[in-house]
């Protein structure tokens, strides 16, 4: 997969999560800066290890299961930043941002996922790369109009489902 999707999956996920509380008469979730650090934990296994080929990427630290595990005290720290609060969900969305990457990929060409001990990969082409860019222009999309649906739910454009006794 591409970079956009790494970004934006994770990213789409939490502002879907969001624009449901805010449905429901509910506080957000995700804080401030939540949403570009998701994205960038999204596309960290790629941005720890550049590589242009499948070849690069199963000889790749960075898309192992040894990576996520060394990523739990990395994504603590940087939920650190964040509000009381939200530090877990945060924490916990950050290191799912980094572990959606890496299944993204496994559907994708597949993973190296027990790298260096094995050289067995994890997965194959179940998604042809000819789709990537339409996965990438997706969500785009689809993350813009999360974006407008949460900002409108702040706003009070729609009614919260709680008051006004309907399903969105």
């Amino acid at each position: 997969m591409l970079a956009g999707t790494h970004a934006l999956l994770p990213v789409s996920i939490a502002l879907a999560t969001d624009c449901y509380r805010l449905s429901k008469g509910r506080e957000e979730a995700f804080p401030a800066w939540s949403l570009p650090a998701l994205g960038l934990f999204g596309v960290l296994p790629d941005l720890c290890s550049p590589h242009l080929s499948l070849e690069a990427r199963h000889a790749s630290f960075s898309h192992t299961l040894l990576f996520l595990a060394i990523l739990v005290p990395v994504v603590a720290a940087a939920a650190g930043f964040f509000p009381k609060g939200s530090r877990l969900l945060v924490a916990i969305s950050l290191w799912l941002a980094s572990m959606l990457h890496l299944a993204a990929d496994a559907i994708s060409g597949g993973i190296p996922w027990l790298h260096p001990w094995s050289d067995a990969v994890l997965g194959d082409f179940y998604i042809d790369p000819v789709w990537w860019i339409a996965y990438d222009a997706a969500f785009v999309l689809g993350t813009a109009l999360l974006l407008m649906s949460r900002r409108r739910l702040r706003a009070g454009f729609f009614a919260p489902a709680a008051e006004s006794g309907e399903c969105l």
